[in-house]
């Protein structure tokens, strides 16, 4: 009978075992065209949404924390005392108008005078009227108290004609005065007394120094003046890192080496804020034809945005000449195709 040509064992030498045949690998199923055209479908999508998501999550983050409690200060100012109430009269709002009037807030004994069939008649008469005013002026002070003044403040917030959109406009004149007041020197002093500050606070310090080094990363003036985006050997031979070439490296170095040894800047994902500054000669970088932008965007994300000139597809079935105890052992490291001691051949 004879053997299938894979199987079948090779020829050997006198008194070798022969090998054990190698089990072939089960061939994949083809992926159905539906899945495939469910994956375009959410690659074309996704992008759309995720830019959406992103620019609600903004409006939604600078009306609650920025514009909301900017126009709730400005309502507080004009509605709570003597003052921002003749504010409200040049804005033609009268606050003891009967729309605002909260008559459960009244005394009792002056609504049991109120009413149709009371001593002081409906609430449009004169009197009713002229008994409310009375106990308002009574009980009026500087600040007022609506309560006591029984006027119902979200009616009179309501009408108060005060557009929404002025707290955008107060948050960006409120920052662009922190960003000239940072500029002097003693705004620069009681900015850094203040980060001192939050370094000492517990919890807060295991978190604010990260937060601000991202910040200062993507919003500082000063920036960093990479010369070559480079492809290095580090940390080791054969594996490859993103670098930036800084500088023409240390004259001791390229004396004690004899060659042409530069410095290169060695960014960490997803934090390329932070890195290693390493040394290396110039014969052994591959110049990379990419911004320095492309290549902190790739840094960023781990690798998964790469630049359109430099994406290369995954070869299909990378790995399955390798063997299956070996792919499913997950500290194992991935040995060469036909070299299973993982040696040198």
């Amino acid at each position: 009978m004879t053997e299938h040509p894979e199987t079948a064992p090779l020829p050997t030498r006198l008194g070798e075992v022969p090998p054990a045949p190698r089990p072939r690998r089960p061939a994949k199923k083809k992926k159905l065209k539906s899945k495939n055209f469910f994956v375009r479908g959410l690659v074309v999508l996704l992008p759309t949404v995720l830019t959406v998501f992103i620019f609600v999550t903004v409006v939604n983050f600078v009306n609650t924390y920025l514009t909301t409690p900017i126009n709730s200060t400005l309502l507080t100012m004009l509605d709570s005392n003597g003052l921002g109430w003749k504010v409200l009269g040049v804005m033609e709002v009268d606050p003891y108008e009967r729309q605002f009037l909260a008559l459960e807030k009244l005394p009792i004994a002056l609504q049991e005078r109120l009413g149709p069939n009371n001593e002081l008649g409906d609430l449009g008469s004169s009197a009713a009227q002229a008994a409310i005013q009375s106990h308002r002026d009574a009980k009026v002070t500087f600040i007022r108290n609506f309560s006591v003044l029984a006027v119902d403040r979200d009616k009179l917030r309501a009408v108060i004609p005060l557009p929404r959109s002025i707290g955008i406009v107060i948050a960006g004149v409120l920052v662009l005065f922190l960003g000239y007041v940072a500029s002097g020197f003693i705004g620069r002093s009681v900015i850094n007394g203040f980060d001192k500050l939050l370094h000492r606070i517990p919890v807060v310090k295991s978190v604010y120094p990260y937060t601000k080094q991202l910040v200062d990363f993507f919003l500082s003036d000063s920036e960093l003046e990479f010369d070559t985006v480079v492809a290095a050997p580090y940390p080791s031979e054969g594996v490859w890192a993103i670098g930036f070439v800084t500088g023409g490296g240390l004259k001791s170095v390229h004396q004690a080496m004899g060659g042409n040894f530069v410095s290169v800047f060695i960014p960490t994902s997803p934090m390329p804020m932070t890195g290693f500054t390493v040394f290396l000669e110039a014969s052994r970088l591959i110049p990379l034809d990419i911004s320095v932008d492309d290549a902190l965007r790739t840094v960023v994300s781990v690798g998964v945005l790469v630049p359109a000139s430099e994406q290369m597809k995954m070869a299909p079935g990378l790995f399955d000449d390798l063997p299956e105890n070996q792919l499913a052992a997950p500290n194992s490291s991935l040995k060469k195709p036909g070299n299973p001691g993982g040696g040198k051949a």
